[in-house]
């Protein structure tokens, strides 16, 4: 099968920019991530969680890492391409040969567009989804104690109840003066139990304690005065492991389907519907962004003269990224702050890179 000319050009086009895309996404990727990382092993040390837990986690954090980090390597990848071909007169040869610029953006412009859709679907639907899973298990993890040292001598913090222990049996787990605090209570100021000796049982979600010989004493809450006390010879009880907590859901945690839906009832706020509204524009905008700094892109990079070299490249493309994000964080604000601009505000980006793309290409063909 004969191989025309366009195809051999797309091909060592495309995968030029794709070689430079995986190294600038796995090393952005690398360095976003550890934040990530850093911040759920903090919180597995805390909270003593499983390496399920852990692992289920960073899996999780992955999706909101790469929408962030996707955007941000293609541009670079794209000025590291046109760099590298420049400084190996690739450029030169291929205008000579009769390319116009149009076909030698086209590869790469084709794959911004699959860039794009892939984005897309991340960030309406993915993202969303493991964000709220990541929070779930930040919630799992605070709501159940999973790390208890049974220590004598020194108080326990077990939720609701604050348990001592003066003496205790590693192996027969017989315990020697038990006290037991609990401060949250409905009906009581306060209420304590105390006993002479007891077992105890440590299991995965709760703690059971055999106690004999003790007392039981609550304050009453409409009368602190009232204390109401009570000896007992054996008395079981468990105190529970897992805190029931209830979390509301954040508005990124929320599909843009979801959003839609939500918007649609009408029972949000003003500064609430702003804040969905400019959350889904957003979301758009990070995926649709290679697209825009592509455009932006090539004609700085067709201008870099031959003697140009990569770190040329990687200056441009931080000023493009950082005028991009300057952009979408003051569109942003705009469109939380005033409610007619909180679809349109965050596009501000958008609207500027193709006003200075346009302006690029036309300075470039000198149309």
């Amino acid at each position: 099968m004969k191989i025309t000319r366009p195809s051999i050009f797309t091909v060592y086009i495309a995968k030029s920019l794709l070689t430079f895309f995986a190294g600038v996404l796995g090393i952005l990727t690398f360095v976003i991530f550890m934040k990530q990382f850093i911040s759920i092993m903090n919180m597995a040390l805390t909270y003593g969680t499983s390496w399920v837990w852990i692992l289920s986690s960073l899996i999780n954090a992955l999706p909101n890492v790469l929408t962030l980090s996707a955007p941000m390597s293609f541009q670079i990848a794209v000025l590291l391409t046109l760099t590298n071909m420049s400084e190996q007169g690739e450029l030169i040869a291929l205008r000579a040969a009769g390319f116009s610029f149009k076909e030698i953006v086209r590869p790469m412009l084709f794959c911004a567009i699959i860039l794009s859709v892939i984005l897309v679907i991340f960030s309406n639907w993915v993202t969303p989804r493991s964000y709220k899973k990541v929070l779930d298990r930040r919630a799992e993890a605070r709501q159940k104690i999973t790390k208890v040292n049974l220590e004598p001598k020194t108080f326990l913090n077990l939720g609701d109840w604050d348990l001592y222990l003066d003496s205790l049996d590693s192996v027969s787990k017989i315990a020697k003066q038990i006290h037991l605090i609990k401060k949250k209570d409905t009906d009581a100021l306060s209420t304590k139990v105390n006993a002479n000796s007891g077992k105890i049982i440590l299991t995965d979600s709760s703690i059971g304690l055999q106690l004999t010989d003790g007392q039981m004493q609550r304050i009453d809450a409409k009368d602190p005065s009232s204390i109401i006390a009570a000896n007992f010879d054996k008395y079981t009880m468990s105190i529970s492991l897992i805190r029931d907590e209830s979390r509301r859901l954040k508005v990124g945690e929320l599909t843009t389907t979801k959003m839609w839906r939500v918007i649609r009832q009408g029972r949000l706020t003003p500064q609430e519907k702003a804040e969905y509204r400019t959350e889904i524009s957003v979301r758009n905008v990070m995926a649709l962004s290679p697209i825009i700094l592509l455009l932006v892109s090539c004609p700085l990079g067709f201008s870099l003269g031959k003697r140009s070299n990569k770190g040329k490249g990687m200056l441009f493309s931080v000023i493009i990224i950082f005028i991009f994000y300057l952009l979408m964080t003051l569109g942003l604000s705009l469109g939380k702050k005033y409610a007619l601009l909180s679809y349109v505000g965050p596009w501000l980006p958008m609207f500027v890179g193709i006003g200075a793309a346009i302006y690029l290409w036309k300075k470039r063909l000198n149309i």
